[in-house]
């Protein structure tokens, strides 16, 4: 999809191990910005997850291959869905989609320059209509050969991005979670506390409750779980290590610490 010359010289800002996600990291970086530069569409997002971390806030320390979105605000999404395929639509062809009650998901497919099929999922949040510190315009620029563009991303704190992260940790195997994380409290601008706070925002916006115990016990069990040890290592950068009991004595020292019970 994208030349050679291009996907290496991209490889400054995105330094991973496959040519394959170096081009599917430009890709992303276009979209997010189709995205965000229409107006219906940043007024209606707004970006969370692991690749709204890196793209905004953290170091280029792992791949990350989705866009995750929330819907700002308790409305039907007809507009928002109509508006995101008119900008992606006419550079990444016909998606598959699927709409349940709490999210809605783009699936787009598209062949990479060596002939290795790639997708990109967007998956809008319908469910989730706040933000515990308000959400924050943070400014994405992408200066490339193949497409140049600046925009306004909608999105949260870090703090907020950060608390959200650790429900994810808590609530699936997903290895990369506590690499985020730990990665991420290196950051002068991580507060151990605020990211707490919005945990249990989080948590208890969706009716659930959580004891420092019960989350000792979940990490224990999940330090035991090959999928849970093996989802990072193909993701990270050069000159990033994967230390599996090394960050997760860190997370908890850090923040699980600070739960009650």
């Amino acid at each position: 999809m994208i030349p050679r010359d291009y996907i290496t010289e991209w490889r400054n800002q995105a330094p991973w191990v496959d040519d394959a996600q170096v081009e599917q990291d430009l890709v992303i970086s276009r979209a997010l910005i189709d995205i965000f530069s229409n107006k219906i569409l940043h007024d209606a997002l707004a970006f969370r997850g692991g690749t709204a971390l890196f793209k905004l806030y953290l170091p280029a320390a792992r791949y990350s291959e989705d866009i995750d979105l929330v819907q700002v605000k308790a409305v039907p999404a007809g507009s928002v869905m109509a508006a995101l395929r008119e900008v992606l639509d006419p550079w990444l062809g016909k998606p598959k989609y699927k709409q349940t009650n709490a999210r809605i998901t783009f699936k787009y497919r598209f062949q990479s320059e060596d002939g290795q099929p790639l997708r990109l999922k967007i998956e809008i949040n319908t469910r989730e209509h706040f933000a515990v510190a308000g959400f924050k315009d943070v400014l994405f620029t992408v200066d490339s050969r193949w497409y140049t563009g600046s925009c306004s991303i909608l999105s949260y704190e870090l703090n907020e991005l950060l608390g959200t992260k650790l429900r994810a940790l808590y609530q699936r195997k997903k290895g990369r979670d506590l690499f985020d994380l730990a990665i991420a409290l290196d950051v002068k601008d991580a507060n151990p506390e605020k990211i707490i706070a919005v945990f249990y925002a989080y948590m208890q916006h969706g009716g659930h409750m959580v004891t420092k115990k019960q989350f000792e016990d979940n990490i224990a069990a999940k330090l035991q779980d090959n999928n849970f040890a093996s989802d990072i290592g193909p993701l990270l950068a050069a000159g990033y290590e994967w230390d599996l009991n090394a960050m997760s004595e860190k997370v908890n020292n850090s923040l699980i610490s600070l739960l009650n019970g």
